[in-house]
C-alpha cells in the first residue's frame, strides 16, 4: 500500500525535464501538494529524484514527523538555494504564455523567500500580491503592445498577480488600435478576448485544437482536462476563479429554483 502511495506521488509530482524548479513547485501546489498528500520521513525519503535536483531531493525526508509534501517541498528549496540561483531574471518573453510562466516564477520567489506580506501566502499561492519588484520586472520584460497595455495599469500595493495573470492570458493584441483605457477597453470589446483554438490549454499548455470546451465565463480548455479540474477545485475556473459547470451539464431547461444558478451571465475581464 505505501508503495502505491509512493508511486501515485512520483507519477502526479515528479518534475518535467528542462522544467524550472519555481514552476514546477507552483503546479505541485496548485495539484494539491499542501493538501492531498501527507508523507512521514521514512516516506518522503523513498521518493526519489521527485525534483531532479539532488539537493532538494535529498532534503524532503530530513523533518521527522507528518507533514504535508507541499512543505516538505519548501523546507527543502529554502534549504537548498536562494531566490537568486532559482529565479532567472528574463529580458523578455514573447507569447502570454511566457508571460504568465513568468509572472508565476517571479510571485513564489516572493512567497519563499521575499520579506513581504506574501511569505503569508505560503499555503495559497494564488493569494499573492504583485508587489513592487515584481511589478518592475514583469514590465520591464513585456514586449513593446504588451508594455503598452501594461502601462494603462496604474500600480498598487492591493494588485493580485492572478489578477495581473487573468488580464495578461485574456489580453489579445491589437497593433493598429491598442487599449488607451483597460477598464473601458475590456467593457466596450468583450469579444476581443473570447479563447480560439489556436491558444493553449492553460492545464496541460498543449494546443487545443478540436476537442475544447469554453466555460460560461469565456476561458476555453480540454474538455477532459477541465473535468478533472472542475472536480478537483470546486467548480471554479483556473484562471478568473468564477463559480464554473462544464457546458454539457447545464440543464437545457432548468427548474425553476435553480434557474438563478445555471444562468449565463455576459462574459467581461475584471478591469483594473
Amino acid at each position: 500500500e505505501s508503495q502505491r502511495k509512493l508511486q501515485s506521488i512520483r507519477d502526479r509530482y515528479r518534475r518535467l525535464p528542462d522544467q524550472s524548479l519555481l514552476l514546477w513547485l507552483y503546479e505541485c501546489w496548485f495539484a494539491g501538494a499542501h493538501v492531498d498528500v501527507l508523507l512521514d520521513s521514512a516516506e518522503a525519503k523513498q521518493l526519489g529524484s521527485l525534483s531532479r535536483d539532488v539537493a532538494v531531493d535529498r532534503g524532503l525526508g530530513r523533518r521527522t514527523g507528518t507533514h504535508s509534501l507541499w512543505m516538505r517541498l519548501v523546507w527543502s528549496v529554502r534549504a537548498a538555494h536562494s531566490a537568486e540561483e532559482l529565479l532567472v531574471r528574463r529580458d523578455s518573453w514573447d507569447t502570454r504564455l511566457e508571460g504568465v510562466q513568468y509572472l508565476t516564477e517571479l510571485s513564489v520567489a516572493s512567497v519563499l523567500f521575499g520579506n513581504t506580506r506574501n511569505s503569508r501566502c505560503l499555503e495559497d499561492l494564488d493569494r499573492a500580491y504583485c508587489t513592487w519588484d515584481i511589478w518592475q520586472a514583469f514590465r520591464e520584460s513585456a514586449p513593446p503592445l504588451y508594455a503598452e497595455a501594461l502601462s494603462s495599469i496604474r500600480w498598487n500595493g492591493n494588485l493580485k498577480v492572478l489578477k495581473l495573470k487573468a488580464f495578461i492570458w485574456d489580453y489579445r493584441l491589437k497593433p493598429s488600435s491598442p487599449p488607451q483605457n483597460s477598464s473601458s477597453y475590456v467593457e466596450e470589446q468583450p469579444q476581443e478576448y473570447a479563447g480560439s483554438s489556436n491558444d493553449p490549454c492553460t492545464i496541460c499548455h498543449e494546443e487545443l485544437g478540436r476537442n475544447s470546451c469554453e466555460l460560461e465565463c469565456g476561458h476555453e480548455f480540454h474538455r477532459e482536462c477541465i473535468r478533472t479540474w472542475l472536480l478537483e477545485h470546486s467548480s471554479t475556473c483556473p484562471i478568473c476563479r468564477d463559480y464554473a459547470v462544464l457546458p454539457a451539464d447545464v440543464p437545457q431547461h432548468p427548474a425553476q429554483n435553480n434557474s438563478k444558478r445555471y444562468k449565463a451571465k455576459p462574459w467581461k475581464r475584471s478591469g483594473f
